[in-house]
């Protein structure tokens, strides 16, 4: 149950540091400065880079406030690197099927 919250976390707020009104003109400034391949902006528009340090900083957060890490592992470092990996993939499920469900629901 801990890696499901977990995972609906790090969607959330990926979900909305890309697609959320609030930060467009945060990602609106990053553009000001490169879009390209490895600029803070291409971090800011895709769901599987910044669904990996999403769960970087919530897996530190979650450590340091003694919360339930999902993959707990006794190096710390490990346990981070590992989580934000396990979060990547979990965003990236969740954004391809509602991107599915989308595509079928535009066909009817």
């Amino acid at each position: 149950m801990n890696s499901l919250i977990f995972i609906l976390i790090c969607y959330g707020a990926t979900n909305n540091l890309i697609f959320g009104s609030v930060f467009e003109g945060f990602r609106n400034f990053l553009a000001k400065f490169g879009t390209g391949g490895y600029s803070l902006h291409k971090l800011f528009t895709c769901f599987m880079c910044l669904g990996t340090w999403m769960g970087f900083v919530i897996t530190t957060i979650l450590l340091l406030a003694g919360g339930p890490v999902p993959l707990l592992i006794h190096n710390p470092i490990l346990c981070v690197f590992l989580n934000g990996l396990f979060s990547a993939g979990g965003v990236w499920v969740i954004h391809n099927f509602e991107e599915m469900v989308e595509r079928l629901g535009s066909k009817n």
